[in-house]
């Protein structure tokens, strides 16, 4: 069930890499056309004869100089992304004086799609509307502003406003597809940082309960092991230790495999509490007291980080402690909870029990996200205090 379930983030997480690539990909793509000098020199040829085809019909009957003003304003033109400036000027004589309105409208539109030349495209509108302006050969109103004047503003706003707006919807494309990309990667790393406070809960929590259950199995079946009268319960007791052994070994390098950084803590099913901690000490098989004067009113975070510690300390007692009394005591002073979980010297050979050595590690991140702190420490004469406060 594990398996599959992995199976699926990984696969999610490959669909969401493969989305945020193939947006990113469509959000370059402009730029990558751009790249290619060969491409727009030959969209320019292409715009530049075309532009001459178009004035062709109005230059079919001008006289030479107009179609010679003609060609110099289309070949203007092959200059239009590096020179805007050079080719609009170069297509308003054939703009004033015969009539080819095709080039300088196509100069304009360049212009517009220009975004830093935002403030000259206006300069260029107004200037090649007044060129149009005056080149017409009278003024008489209202014809005048009937049709020179929305002739001026035809040829030269126009183009000008679509090639903004062209402009515009580009970089607005543009946005959105980086926006989605950034989108996509944040998708993949809030999935990647659910995985890892999963993998962290799910260490912790191995750790906490089956190193401890499977610890006091192998304590059990040691003890069983050396006051049994026949072979084949010591055997049988033998097994079990070797087993648990075993098996804490594998849940050492299980939770090192899981073991990973950050993350908050969540709930996980079932929760103790610290009306279980009675029923802890008394399951442990060790020779504990128990002195707890806490308020009835601790969060569920709380509770559970004093039983975790309760449990960490008993698993360190059978461990380092073999044999000798241990004092369990929690109270509060000034505002702030202390638990202290002392074990003294041991009493009786100390067992050969694997250690993931985590679990003080576990229990610094509980408190610390209970805004606490736990230590421990160790006595010359071997014996050893567990001590966790959190504020209230």
């Amino acid at each position: 069930m594990s398996e599959s379930a992995g199976a699926g983030q990984g696969q999610g997480a490959s669909r969401v890499e493969r989305a945020g690539t193939d947006v990113a990909g469509r959000a370059a793509g402009p730029t990558a056309r751009a790249a290619r000098p060969w491409l727009s020199a030959l969209v320019d040829v292409a715009v530049a004869l075309g532009a001459g085809a178009g004035s062709s019909v109005v230059l079919v009957d001008s006289d030479p100089g107009s179609v010679a003003l003609g060609a110099v304003a289309c070949a203007g033109l092959l200059v239009r992304r590096r020179l805007p400036w050079v080719s609009l000027l170069l297509t308003l004589p054939a703009f004033a004086w015969a009539d080819a309105f095709v080039p300088v409208m196509v100069a304009l539109f360049t212009l517009g799609t220009m975004p830093s030349q935002r403030r000259t495209t206006v300069v260029a509108v107004v200037l090649s509307a007044l060129v149009h302006l005056v080149s017409v050969d009278t003024w008489e109103f209202p014809d005048f502003v009937t049709e020179d004047v929305v002739d001026a503003a035809l040829y030269t706003a126009v183009p000008a406003l679509l090639g903004a707006f062209l402009q515009a919807r580009r970089s607005l494309a543009d946005q959105l597809g980086a926006l989605r990309a950034s989108s996509a990667r944040e998708r993949e790393r809030d999935a990647h940082d659910a995985l890892e406070r999963e993998r962290a809960v799910l260490a912790r929590e191995m750790h906490d309960v089956v190193s401890h259950q499977v610890s006091l199995i192998a304590v059990q079946a040691g003890a069983l092991q050396m006051v049994a009268r026949d072979d084949e319960t010591r055997g049988a007791a033998r097994t079990i230790r070797r087993l648990s052994v075993a098996t804490l070994d594998e849940l050492r390098s299980m939770v090192e495999v899981l073991r990973a950084s950050g993350g908050d803590d969540r709930d996980a099913s079932p929760q103790p509490a610290l009306v279980d901690v009675p029923r802890l000490v008394a399951e442990s098989g060790i020779d504990a007291t128990l002195d707890l004067c806490l308020p009835d009113d601790l969060t569920s975070a709380q509770q559970r980080a004093l039983y975790r510690a309760v449990q960490e300390g008993l698993t360190n007692a059978r461990k380092h402690s073999t044999g000798a009394p241990v004092a369990i005591s929690a109270r509060v002073e000034a505002s702030t909870v202390l638990l202290h979980v002392d074990a003294g010297p041991a009493t009786e050979p100390l067992p050969d029990l694997p250690s993931a050595r985590l679990g003080m590690t576990g229990l610094g991140e509980r408190a610390e996200l209970l805004g606490g702190t736990v230590s421990g420490v160790t006595r010359d004469d071997g014996s050893h205090r567990l001590t966790l406060q959190f504020p209230l």
